[in-house]
């Protein structure tokens, strides 16, 4: 994704607008998909920033994702008045201009929470703002999102899919992990009382919320989204290792709160359930962790990504462990 290849898109999508593209620049930070930042002027002397977010090389790549349906979210979500997200403008869905399949979105003026968190702020004032920015995606009508977005036929149906990440993490190392297996056991043996199902962003941590002035928070990187159980996004956001954190110093708190804007009981999220949700929230990442280490083991050199792999393994098998040893014993579930 550079100048040349914008570019060309540029004047294939928007011929009559004499776009002309000033600079291009990569965005440092996350791990799945290669950002760059672009400066465009148009034929009438206005400029505007854009954001370009693409699929890096195979042989580079951790984390597995599709653009087409990041790209279908972001149409379902882009008008709702629930929550702000940048604009997105463009989509390069067969990666003939820009060299891999990109969405290209407006960029905003603005800075992410977790640089704010950095800073020193009040931190139960920042926990409040934190948990309603999550809410504000939870509490979406699902009858508002288009239906083209899949959705599960039934909340159970749709756990079931999600704990099934680990028969296939199982299946991916040839059953050989009795961390997981016992993992996958426990969780069994506690299935948590339905909530109703909602917009699950996949990766809500401060990182992904731009604070813009005199406007909501955005609220960025769609790729895992979907439909399904909101306390996957609490606990996935126990795992993120960014301090100042805004869960673990008061987790009765951070409930509380979420339980008040969304409606849930006591009964429905509680600590105990976050950090159940923290197995299957994060499952998805594993998956992808097992299957790059494999790729990596059977020769497929992937840089400096190979020892992320191999520690990203190591840092989730013990958090796995310790974890699933708080659960307690009970009658396996029949399904």
């Amino acid at each position: 994704m550079d100048a040349e290849k914008l570019q060309a898109f540029l004047n294939s999508v928007e011929p009559d607008c004499g776009a002309t593209v000033l600079s291009t620049a990569p965005v440092p930070g996350g791990y799945s998909r290669d950002t760059v930042m672009a400066e465009v002027q148009w034929a009438d002397g206005s400029t505007e920033k854009l954001v370009l977010r693409g699929d890096p090389p195979v042989e580079s790549s951790v984390f597995r994702s599709d653009r087409a349906a990041e790209w279908a979210i972001l149409q379902a979500v882009k008008d709702l008045p629930d929550f702000l997200i940048p604009t997105p403008r463009y989509f390069d869905a067969t990666g003939e201009y820009m060299g891999c399949k990109c969405i290209i979105s407006e960029a905003i003026d603005s800075t992410s929470m977790q640089k704010f968190l950095d800073s020193g702020p009040d931190l139960d004032k920042a926990r409040e703002d934190f948990v309603a920015i999550m809410a504000s995606a939870h509490n979406t009508p699902l009858d508002s999102i288009d239906a083209a977005i899949e959705r599960p036929s039934d909340w159970r149906a749709h756990l079931d899919d999600v704990i099934a990440n680990y028969e296939r993490m199982l299946e991916c190392i040839g059953e050989d992990d009795p961390i997981l297996r016992y993992t996958l056991k426990k969780i069994r043996m506690n299935i948590p009382p339905e909530v109703p199902l909602a917009l699950v962003h996949g990766d809500l941590q401060p990182g992904n919320f731009l604070l813009s002035e005199g406007t909501d928070p955005y609220i960025i990187d769609w790729e895992f989204a979907r439909i399904g159980d909101p306390r996957l996004d609490i606990g996935y956001y126990l795992q993120i290792p960014m301090p100042p954190h805004l869960y673990h110093p008061d987790p009765e708190a951070f409930l509380a709160s979420y339980r008040a804007l969304t409606g849930l009981t006591e009964e429905q999220i509680n600590p105990a359930i976050a950090k159940y949700f923290l197995l299957l929230g994060t499952s998805h990442l594993m998956l992808d962790i097992l299957q790059g280490t494999e790729d990596v083991t059977a020769g497929q050199h992937r840089g400096v990504m190979g020892t992320f792999l191999m520690t990203a393994y190591a840092h989730f098998h013990k958090l796995y462990l310790d974890y699933s040893l708080e659960l307690p014993y009970t009658a396996e579930a029949t399904r």
